[in-house]
């Protein structure tokens, strides 16, 4: 019989690893479903408002800029450009860097829906994700993500 009690009691560490990486992508899982949801009464995917936010921060940028820095493959991102142009809130413009290279801007009613009216949706849906925590936590959350994406040592 076992003297350990469940709250001494620690789970083997590839155990703990494959529970922590379930876990990450089952928290990843939950929040694109709900920010699919936050961007669909827009007509939009997730993939669509990264894409959109992206460009609304840094400015125009290529395909392959914006494929690269987002993990989207090249292809399901030629895609996501094409329907952003459909839709009137992007725009393909000569790179006057490279003129062979198109740079991927927003359109007046691309800015004003990304400023004015997915700003508030994603708001919800990231408080819809977050509800679960204090405020406090929520804190702690973000600055832990934040040194998990940015805080690394690149040296091998």
């Amino acid at each position: 019989m076992s003297t350990d009690s469940p709250s001494t009691h620690h789970p083997p560490a590839d155990v703990l690893y494959s529970s922590t990486s379930l876990l990450m992508t089952k928290a990843n899982d939950l929040f694109v479903e709900i920010l699919e949801s936050a961007v669909e009464p827009f007509g939009l995917r997730s993939k669509d408002f990264i894409v959109l936010t992206a460009i609304d921060a840094l400015g125009p940028q290529s395909q392959q800029d914006l494929a690269r820095t987002h993990g989207i493959d090249r292809t399901t991102m030629v895609s996501v450009v094409d329907g952003l142009e459909r839709l009137g809130l992007v725009q393909r413009a000569r790179n006057p860097d490279d003129r062979r290279k198109y740079a991927i801007g927003l359109t007046p009613k691309g800015q004003t829906l990304v400023r004015h009216n997915l700003s508030p949706a994603i708001l919800e849906a990231l408080d819809t994700f977050l509800s679960p925590f204090t405020p406090d936590e929520r804190a702690l959350f973000t600055s832990l993500l934040w040194r998990l994406v940015h805080a690394r040592d690149t040296t091998p």
